[in-house]
């Protein structure tokens, strides 16, 4: 696992309190919203956590997040690759 993709997970973590998480047990895969596929789990989270998830990561790495970049928003991944591509 990259730097980047174990911190930007561990930001996500902490923000949003999952403190019994590690970033081994994670799925970097996994919808961050509710699955639509019912044998597919989700993270679960709602739009005040996408809204923490801006926030950290402004603070962290002084990246805007638009209207336009919505589609990050998919799972850990996709959040990972943008910021990777933005620093």
């Amino acid at each position: 696992m990259s730097d980047l993709k174990r911190e930007v997970c561990e930001m996500i973590l902490n923000r949003l309190g999952f403190d019994d998480l590690t970033t081994e047990e994670v799925d970097f895969n996994a919808p961050l919203f509710a699955a639509q596929d019912k044998e597919e789990k989700g993270l679960g989270l709602d739009s005040v956590d996408t809204l923490e998830i801006v926030a950290g990561i402004r603070q962290n790495y002084n990246i805007r997040i638009t209207e336009n970049d919505m589609h990050i928003f998919q799972n850990i991944n996709t959040i990972v690759e943008f910021v990777s591509n933005k620093i």
